[in-house]
């Protein structure tokens, strides 16, 4: 090469496992392979291009034998002897070697930063002698997604540089980018619209539309490329897609809230309304941030369950008719969403969510079942046991034993919203202005008195049919 990438480095040489004989035997290879073809790349003597030819032989027969840190230094070898464009394969091995490198060496040790100028410069040069080959067209493109990679790795808080260097990579690409582009490209966006572009109200304004289109765009390049993953029976590329849906996604969730999202997801569905894989997607979204309040929602809903009844779209069909106040409606959707979904990861908000319906219907009881089935998964989940205190509050009369047993439930309700509180922190106040409102309830010291009670004392609810809270035991307070 006419530069050697690396500045120079010494390193004791490792003892080969070459034997002169094999040596021998490649010079001699080699030898007859440029008398019968033209070798001008690997020099302009016949001596030269047998040291370029010997040289590349030698590292990557260290390669082979997965003596990495032999084939480093005999690849430097050969970038010292062979012409610049000798073989791609000089550059696409040296970004390994050098990598491997780079994991050995600190941050704070002055070779790191000549490692990593090194890593740099071989993707530029591989891009320029070998932008386009017979078995990568664009395999500029490729390397440029590399490229991006590594300087993300290294210069992580260049994000705008980063984010160029992965959009260009697939804007040329599409739905042929690598799983790292594709995930990285969106973190580096995130990370520009967060840090590089604070204080540039406009150009976030202008990233984040960006990003918010991009998503969809995004979402479908994963969708492709884990159908030809499966088609291959790939496993290790299926995981590597689902866990790249999952980053583009939690950053998605992260910057776009129900004013950003919907106009962008509107105009999606009217460019493509049969397009039903984009709905079912964009009806996954809507529920994710809780979009439900606007004219796209029920439609979308609606749609998806027609075609393909699901949990998601009966979910979010009983969330649009709650927000029409038909509560009926709503209940009996939420129940079938319950019903589809017996291990889907969605189950805890389906069963909050019917619970909470019934709650507001006035079945006390069936709410507090869905409560104790959210409870039998989560037993530490604050807002069922809200829901429990919500169902109780409301069944006054149904426990009314002609004694302290309607006046008993606002005691229990106000247990169930004390530990939802402790457990939730954000739940504090919300619980605090239940609990308020439930000691407004709670009976005078003559009322206890007349029943031969007092306060402080113990109290079991008697086990009285549709009573939610029969049974349960809890502390006599007084008003």
């Amino acid at each position: 090469m006419k530069r050697n990438p690396l500045n120079p480095i010494k390193t004791k040489t490792m003892k080969g496992t070459l034997t002169t004989s094999v040596l021998l035997t490649l010079t001699l290879l080699l030898s007859f392979s440029s008398r019968a073809q033209d070798d001008s790349k690997y020099g302009d003597t016949e001596e030269q291009q047998i040291a370029c030819k010997e040289a590349l032989s030698v590292y990557k027969s260290y390669k082979s034998q997965k003596n990495y840190d032999e084939a480093y230094i005999q690849w430097r070898k050969a970038c010292n002897v062979c012409p610049e464009q000798a073989s791609e394969g000089l550059y696409a091995d040296g970004t390994a070697f050098i990598s491997r490198q780079l994991k050995r060496v600190k941050e704070t040790d002055g070779r790191h930063a000549v490692l990593v100028d090194s890593l740099m410069y071989l993707h530029d040069k591989r891009m320029e002698l070998y932008p386009s080959t017979s078995r990568s067209p664009q395999n500029r493109c490729e390397i440029l997604g590399r490229k991006a990679t590594d300087y993300y790795r290294y210069f992580g808080d260049n994000h705008l540089e980063a984010y160029a260097m992965f959009k260009e990579s697939l804007d040329c690409l599409g739905a042929e980018s690598s799983i790292t582009t594709l995930y990285q490209y969106y973190s580096a966006s995130f990370y520009a619209l967060t840090r590089s572009l604070k204080g540039d109200s406009l150009a976030q304004q202008h990233m984040r539309t960006q990003m918010l289109t991009d998503y969809l765009m995004l979402s479908d390049y994963v969708d492709q490329g884990k159908a030809k993953a499966e088609a291959a029976g790939d496993t290790d590329d299926i995981g590597n897609y689902d866990k790249a849906k999952g980053n583009i996604e939690t950053v998605f969730v992260a910057i776009a809230d129900c004013a950003d999202m919907v106009p962008v997801l509107e105009a999606s569905v009217a460019a493509s309304p049969d397009d039903m894989d984009l709905k079912v997607k964009v009806l996954r979204l809507l529920n994710k941030k809780e979009c439900s309040d606007n004219a796209l929602f029920l439609p979308v809903a609606t749609s998806v369950y027609s075609v393909e009844p699901s949990a998601p779209a009966a979910y979010a069909i009983g969330i649009g008719f709650a927000k029409n106040n038909q509560l009926d409606s709503s209940f009996a959707y939420m129940e079938d969403a319950v019903n589809r979904c017996e291990n889907c990861s969605d189950r805890i908000t389906y069963l909050l969510k019917t619970g909470q319906i019934a709650s507001a219907l006035g079945r006390s009881t069936t709410a507090k079942q869905y409560a104790r089935q959210v409870l039998d998964i989560d037993s530490n989940n604050a807002e069922a046991f809200m829901l429990i205190g919500d169902a109780i509050a409301g069944s006054s009369s149904a426990c009314d034993d002609g004694a302290l047993g309607a006046r008993s439930v606002f005691w229990v309700a106000s247990d169930y919203y004390a530990r939802a509180k402790n457990l939730d922190a954000e739940l504090a106040e919300l619980a605090d202005k239940k609990i308020g409102n439930m000691a407004k309830q709670f009976p005078t010291v003559d009322d206890i008195f007349t029943y031969g009670k007092a306060a402080g004392g113990s109290f079991t609810v008697g086990n009285k049919p549709g009573c939610p809270c029969s049974g349960e035991t809890t502390t006599i307070r007084v008003r």
